[in-house]
């Protein structure tokens, strides 16, 4: 497994250009499109029809009083748009939720509140409360909200689960409860309300903005908080059909395995464990841990742990190798949330792969680590730009 760069073929897609120019903006406060053209490798001509196309629509702007450093027609500076309206994301986690202000440029703020309980008052005073700070202080409205679930999201909401049994109703009922709150929401607000899963939008944060950008297709693999992964093709997310492409938790590695809640028989998801990767670590020492603390343990090259990680690796292998084989992507982003144990699960990974594809499907296939701390923030950025299908 090789991890040069192999790109196939021109970058055709509008939305994959515009990424690539967004991407330039990494650590830059503004470029001039000279600056741009040579980070690219596009030509000038294509640069100034990105930049017009980003400026009219508010993601890029001029900055104030820029000139040209040479005779002839101006070279305006640009600079990502402080105005452009930003994005509010609510993101449902097991203990809390975490509410993001973010644009363009990335999160500019944060807060956190209780899980999503099934009565709803106060989850939905403190989301409320949080967005209309957001339009305090002379700050542009939010133009978007976006709920990131933890679990499946089809195009009627939340998923259905075909078994029975206490976990089941335990699941359904939260289900449930986030449909209700996203249908409140999207009554209250002004702004549209966009329901997608959280793996999902990491993929698009991280192809649009992070470590995938420029690339034609990219998979991107959630692993801490919960396994998972989203499917990015030119830029764009894809979700398929039905809203769920991508879910590799309910791939069966094991025909023999336990049944899933799914309706499925020996799933990933069964095969782990547990969901939060902390947790599970927590139960394996027989202590509560904190993230630091597991990070630690990985580090010091603690067996239990190192172990951990390396069967994780192994199994994400087998439940990717179908689609590895077939879509034969350009990269395979690591949750960038790993930390330290990026290394025993991403060379388990690519041992696995080794193992399961064919060599020539993955001859150009690179694992590469996510670079974006809340990937998410940034694939709910990207939404608002348009980039999913």
């Amino acid at each position: 497994m090789t991890t040069r760069t192999h790109t196939r073929g021109p970058r055709s897609s509008a939305a994959l250009l515009e990424s690539a120019v967004l991407a330039c903006f990494d650590g830059a406060r503004s470029l001039h499109r000279a600056e741009i053209a040579e980070r690219t490798g596009l030509s000038r001509t294509v640069v100034t029809s990105l930049l017009k196309e980003l400026v009219g629509r508010g993601t890029l702007s001029v900055a104030p009083g820029s000139r040209d450093r040479s005779p002839g027609r101006p070279a305006f500076t640009y600079q990502l748009s402080s105005v452009v309206a930003p994005v509010a994301l609510v993101r449902l986690g097991q203990a809390t939720t975490t509410l993001v202000l973010a644009d363009a440029a990335g999160p500019r703020s944060a807060d956190s509140v209780a899980a999503l309980p099934t009565s709803p008052g106060t989850w939905d005073r403190a989301v409320l409360d949080f967005l209309r700070r957001a339009r305090g202080g002379g700050s542009p409205g939010v133009r978007q909200v976006v709920i990131a679930a933890p679990f499946p999201v089809t195009e009627d909401g939340p998923p259905v689960l075909p078994s029975d049994g206490p976990l089941a109703r335990r699941l359904t009922a939260h289900f449930d409860a986030v449909a209700s709150a996203h249908e409140r929401l999207s009554r209250w607000l002004a702004e549209p309300v966009t329901l997608v899963n959280d793996a999902q939008l990491a993929a698009l944060g991280e192809a649009v903005f992070g470590a995938a950008a420029g690339t034609r297709a990219s998979v991107h693999l959630s692993v801490r908080h919960g396994i998972g992964s989203g499917l990015v093709f030119d830029g764009r997310l894809f979700s398929g059909p039905g809203g769920t492409a991508g879910e590799i938790a309910h791939v069966q590695i094991d025909a023999d395995g336990p049944d899933c809640l799914c309706g499925g028989r020996g799933c990933l998801a069964t095969q782990l464990a547990g969901k939060d990767a902390d947790l599970v670590l927590s139960e394996l020492y027989g202590r509560a841990l904190t993230g630091r603390e597991a990070d630690e343990l990985v580090a010091a090259g603690d067996p239990v742990a190192l172990r951990f990680y390396q069967d994780a690796g192994r199994k994400a292998a087998r439940a990717l190798s179908g689609l590895v084989t077939v879509l034969t992507p350009d990269a395979i982003v690591i949750d960038a949330q790993l930390g330290p144990a990026h290394v025993p699960f991403t060379t388990s990974l690519a041992d696995g792969l080794g193992e399961h594809c064919p060599p020539g499907q993955i001859q150009h296939l690179r694992l590469v680590r996510g670079r974006l701390a809340d990937a998410q923030a940034y694939g709910a950025v990207a939404l608002q730009l348009g980039s999913a299908s």
